[in-house]
């Protein structure tokens, strides 16, 4: 049986380098996990909070730098109260569209 301790350190440690791949690309500042739950949701620069599956999206699928802020942006800036999620965003789904 696997040990549970070394798993989570692992996974810690695998999302920490996402961020760390994520932050440079982005040129951003990660500030911490909300609420400490590392892979939870992620904390920038005081101001953008994303998803850590989203992030990993944006990694792994070699989005244009950017992208990721711009679509939370977006929808602060849209007024709506239901978000295009971010792989539909990436596809060219925006907000005008809804």
């Amino acid at each position: 049986m696997r040990n549970p301790a070394n798993l989570k350190k692992r996974y810690e440690s695998i999302c920490q380098d996402y961020i760390d791949v994520f932050c440079e690309k982005q040129e951003i500042q990660f500030d911490g996990w909300l609420g400490d739950i590392v892979g939870g949701t992620a904390w920038f620069m005081g101001q953008y909070f994303l998803n850590f599956n989203d992030i990993a999206y944006d990694v792994n699928s070699n989005q244009p730098a950017g992208l990721i802020l711009k679509w939370q942006d977006d929808f602060i800036d849209s007024g709506v109260e239901t978000a295009i999620n971010y792989w539909s965003y990436s596809r060219g789904l925006r907000y005008s569209d809804l």
